[in-house]
């Protein structure tokens, strides 16, 4: 665990009511892993001010003189910097108040400019281990909604992110999801999950997901549209079924050494029972936490939060990229998908130096 630290964390504030909730999380980490917090909060005065042009036409007759149009432009923007820098500075001080009582290092940063851009720039200006936001501001619109804000920085930043998208119980043993791929990039987020787990008494629940329908209609297609027709000899019904079962077995076989791998590499032990897609692997406490396994089918990034909701889990911890990492790749599509649909807060793993995918 040498790499994981959360010494410094950074809290995207948007005065929403979820972002107060992410306060709320930011302090129990930061006093948990004796960090330092710095509030951020970007906000666009030049968006005002071009509302405000696109509003001149509709002025009193008395104000359409270009000299008077002049200077409540000028009147107008000085109120407009100055009144949202004071407004931004206001949503933070009373965090300012609250993390210097407990005890924590608070700092404010605030920036004009597109919000997004804007908190891209203070994030890239500060560095820092962990970015605590929101899922969405203000504009929430259901599920599978994620606000633009939240999408691009995370999408910007190879960083440790925590989505938030519920307050985050971390009281009488919280169940947190793990999903491992086989990629680096899933091992730093077991990493990430076990210290979460040694520090607030968690139960890990490690799985690996595998989507057979996926390789068989890719099988039916090759089939229909090679095999048949170049005149190979095929027996449906027989080669269907070898070919069902070895994809459903193999893949299950995959996802257990997959499982069994990550757990050495993270813990320094593993139990070898095999594991199937029916019942729970569960593992003993060896390492101070209990542990469950599970091998399960279907469509990945669903099944995963489906999962999650089964277990009432708080927290879905993934890797950013997967096991079919490129070059260029700002997130994987399975951990994109997860952050949009779980039912739970999600933790987005940094990208670990990409080593390919060995068993």
């Amino acid at each position: 665990m040498d790499r994981l630290s959360f010494k410094k964390i950074l809290l995207c504030i948007d005065n929403s009511d979820l972002s107060f909730r992410v306060a709320e999380v930011a302090l129990d980490f930061a006093r948990t892993f004796d960090s330092e917090v710095v509030g951020i909060h970007g906000y666009n005065a030049a968006m005002h001010e071009g509302a405000f042009r696109i509003m001149e036409p509709t002025l009193p007759q008395q104000y359409q003189k270009e000299e008077v149009l002049q200077k409540q432009r000028a009147v107008h923007t000085k109120l407009i910097n100055v009144g949202m820098e004071k407004i931004s500075l206001s949503y933070l001080k009373p965090l300012e108040d609250t993390f210097n009582a407990a005890g924590v290092p608070f700092r404010m940063r605030v920036k004009e400019g597109k919000n997004f851009k804007a908190v891209n720039e203070l994030l890239s200006e500060e560095g820092g281990d962990l970015v605590v936001v929101g899922s969405s501001g203000f504009n929430s619109n259901g599920n599978g909604f994620i606000g633009s804000v939240c999408l691009r920085i995370l999408r910007a930043h190879d960083r440790n992110f925590l989505v938030m998208k519920k307050p985050l119980a971390l009281q009488d043993r919280p169940v947190f999801v793990v999903g491992l791929d086989g990629s680096s990039s899933a091992i730093m987020a077991l990493r990430a999950a076990k210290l979460l787990a040694e520090r607030f008494g968690a139960e890990l629940h490690l799985i690996y997901v595998f989507d057979s329908r996926l390789h068989k209609d890719i099988f039916e297609r090759l089939k229909e549209s090679v095999i048949n027709k170049e005149g190979f000899s095929f027996n449906r019904k027989e080669q269907e079924k070898i070919h069902d079962e070895f994809i459903d077995k193999g893949l299950a076989r995959v996802g257990a050494m997959i499982i069994h791998k990550a757990e050495k590499e993270v813990f320094g032990e593993t139990s070898e029972e095999p594991l199937s897609t029916h019942g729970w692997g569960l593992v003993g406490e060896r390492s101070g936490m209990p542990r469950i396994k599970r091998v399960l089918e279907g469509h990945i990034y669903k099944r995963i939060c489906d999962y999650a909701s089964e277990v009432n889990a708080e927290l879905i911890f993934a890797g950013r990229t997967g096991r079919h990492f490129v070059e260029g790749m700002d997130i994987g599509s399975v951990t994109e998908n997860v952050v949009r649909f779980s039912p739970c807060n999600v933790f987005v793993a940094q990208q670990e130096e990409y080593r390919g995918w060995e068993l």
